[in-house]
């Protein structure tokens, strides 16, 4: 088995990871028309939230990602209510400066409570397997199920339900949706809610993949967040998911062949590399701005 399938498998598990990440991001994006820099601490929330259940309360893999799902949601939604839409109308940069507040706020919180020692589950990593040319243990191979499956749920949630159909709507023209009659306050709770149910989750799949965490464990994921969606096409999920994709794999390529701690160098090379040759995203068609869930 060549050492190029090896990085290929790592990086599509990474990608992973990041496509429910920032597909996260960029619902919130594309409803709210925030960049939201405390999404990185949702995913730590989420992810302290399972480690909590692991530890405290002994509960299993399958239920600790469900608690890691719950709290996210609940992050979310207090996100949006007690920030969000208090800045709505407001000038962009006001409520980027108060995201990075609550970042800094809710980071804080975490290490008050956690301290700042990494800390780790105790679930079982499993067996390498050799899937194809790829080289995954079964823990990855249940990572990258899961990621396909609530990639698969995000999109029969966005195209064959009604919320998914006021969301598409609220995130073209909020004002027009309104006066539509469609609810846009309660679709954008509803969504930052499914945002951050969907990080908090990510959250868990990471802890658990690296098998650490810390309370600044968020940071970078939110870079990387960021980086996959402005690639991809900021404000349209399906073009995020490519553009996670992309970035696991150039990481993950590039770690391999060159060094590891180049990473988040490469991923931000990628990022201007994109922004100069296709400002709209890799996958997004023509030159519109409009965001489109």
């Amino acid at each position: 088995m060549s050492i190029f399938w090896i990085s290929i498998g790592m990086g599509i598990a990474v990608a992973a990871i990041l496509a429910l990440s920032s597909v996260a991001f960029t619902l919130e994006y594309a409803v709210s028309r925030v960049v939201n820099l405390a999404h990185g601490e949702v995913l730590t929330i989420g992810a302290y939230a399972a480690y909590v259940a692991e530890t405290t309360f002994h509960f299993n893999l399958y239920e600790c990602a469900i608690v890691a799902t719950i709290f996210g949601a609940v992050t979310g939604m207090a996100l949006n209510y007690f920030l969000i839409e208090r800045f709505r109308g407001q000038k962009s940069l006001s409520t980027l400066i108060a995201t990075l507040g609550a970042s800094l706020i809710l980071q804080n919180l975490l290490l008050i409570a956690f301290g700042g020692a990494s800390v780790s589950y105790a679930f079982n990593q499993g067996n390498l397997l050799h899937v194809g040319p790829f080289l995954w243990t079964t823990l990855t191979i249940r990572v990258i199920i899961s990621a396909v499956v609530v990639a698969v749920l995000i999109y029969i949630f966005l195209q064959r339900t009604k919320i998914g159909k006021a969301l598409r709507a609220v995130a073209q023209n909020r004002e027009l949706a309104q006066v539509s009659g469609i609810p846009a306050r309660s679709v954008v709770m509803r969504t930052w809610a499914t945002a951050g149910a969907v990080s908090g989750f990510a959250g868990f799949l990471y802890g658990e993949t690296i098998g650490t965490i810390t309370p600044t464990v968020g940071n970078g994921f939110l870079l990387l967040s960021i980086t996959a969606a402005v690639g991809g096409g900021l404000g349209r999920p399906y073009p995020t998911l490519g553009g996670a994709l992309m970035l696991g794999l150039v990481m993950s390529i590039a770690g391999t062949y060159w060094s590891s701690s180049y990473q988040l160098v490469v991923a931000f090379g990628f990022l201007v590399l994109m922004l100069l040759v296709k400002p709209n995203g890799l996958f997004v068609r023509g030159k519109a701005q409009t965001v489109r869930a």
